[in-house]
């Protein structure tokens, strides 16, 4: 996954927003300090409206979270061919 702003490779956390970016925590601190808008369609954004997630959730969350083992071994072969 990148950052929908900077384009960087996510590692570990990340920050999602309300209107469905996902960000690199220094893009969100400079859109938090600056004018507060989305980089990307210009959402009015604020702390509230932004939330830290995982990038790299465990096996135990995915279960929980309904993706079955199947399902994640398929997507990663689909993400695979498609980045060959």
């Amino acid at each position: 996954m990148r950052c929908n702003a900077c384009w960087r490779e996510l590692q570990g956390r990340a920050i999602s927003t309300t209107c469905g970016h996902l960000l690199c925590t220094e893009d969100a601190s400079k859109i938090l300090s600056n004018d507060g808008a989305c980089p990307i369609c210009d959402q009015v954004l604020s702390k509230s409206l932004m939330k830290p997630v995982d990038t790299n959730p465990n096996e135990e969350w995915m279960v929980m979270a309904g993706i079955s083992p199947q399902i994640r071994i398929l997507s990663l072969i689909v993400l695979l061919f498609y980045s060959w």
